[in-house]
């Protein structure tokens, strides 16, 4: 069995709390391709950001296993420019997927009722005389989190439920069934292991004692406040008419 996951901490963390001796192979590449990744992989389960299955429905989502997120600790953070007062722009950096582009594009207009102009920046300067989303790792880059807004924070609060980043998915139930068959209460697990296993990732005592602290601020297990914090996603755009119809998920 194969593992596609994105090339981010929450992801290390996930996979280093699996059992040792039934870990599946692990692929990690940039959010954007996880899902292609998958449909072109046999034998393998992918954690793809949550917004993928809008264009990949037929996905067999765990219903064990999200990635959920719902205060400070987030995989995205905002960092507001020191001179743009209106917040006419916003510059998307790191590695992105579809839950950055499309959420940036809703939250804003719902929660301030504006629209700044968005567009994507790869290059590697930061301009602290303009607005960001970062995602992934990059936040975590010369402790760059300390002065940033959790992205997932904002959403979780206008949704009056956890943020259901990432999703657990493949094209085979069986592979969802033996992948279940390892997991039992998720983030006891983590918890227990979650010292040795910052300790092994190493990202510098701060970074460390940061997601400690705030460990019960993402949510592994796709419980019942999770599984409805997606379904308002979902509506969330719908309502938008970033999909033309409601859909059920294929839930294993």
């Amino acid at each position: 069995m194969k593992l596609i996951a994105p090339n981010n901490i929450f992801s290390t963390i996930f996979y280093l709390s699996l059992p040792e001796k039934n870990r599946p192979e692990l692929i990690l590449k940039e959010s954007s391709l996880v899902t292609q990744e998958l449909l072109m992989t046999k034998d393998a389960l992918a954690i793809i950001p949550s917004l993928d299955l809008i264009n990949h429905k037929d996905l067999l989502v765990s219903s064990k296993i999200a990635f959920s997120f719902s205060g400070l600790l987030s995989n995205s953070y905002l960092y507001y420019s020191k001179s743009d007062q209106e917040f006419k722009s916003l510059l998307i950096k790191g590695d992105v997927s579809s839950n950055e582009v499309i959420l940036s594009k809703i939250i804003f207009k719902e929660i301030y009722y504006i629209e700044p102009k968005i567009g994507l920046d790869v290059s590697e300067n930061f301009d602290e005389n303009k607005n960001y989303l970062l995602t992934g790792n990059l936040n975590w880059q010369k402790e760059k989190f300390k002065i940033g807004n959790s992205f997932s924070e904002y959403i979780s609060d206008f949704l009056e439920y956890p943020y259901v980043n990432y999703l657990v998915v493949s094209g085979d139930e069986e592979i969802i069934n033996k992948f279940h068959l390892q997991i039992e209460d998720f983030n006891k697990t983590i918890i227990e292991k979650l010292p040795k296993i910052l300790e092994k990732i190493n990202l510098g005592d701060e970074i460390n004692d940061f997601i400690y602290s705030n460990q019960f601020l993402i949510d592994f297990n796709f419980n019942v406040d999770q599984i409805e914090g997606y379904n308002q996603l979902i509506r969330l755009l719908y309502y938008h008419q970033i999909i033309d119809d409601l859909f059920d998920v294929k839930f294993v």
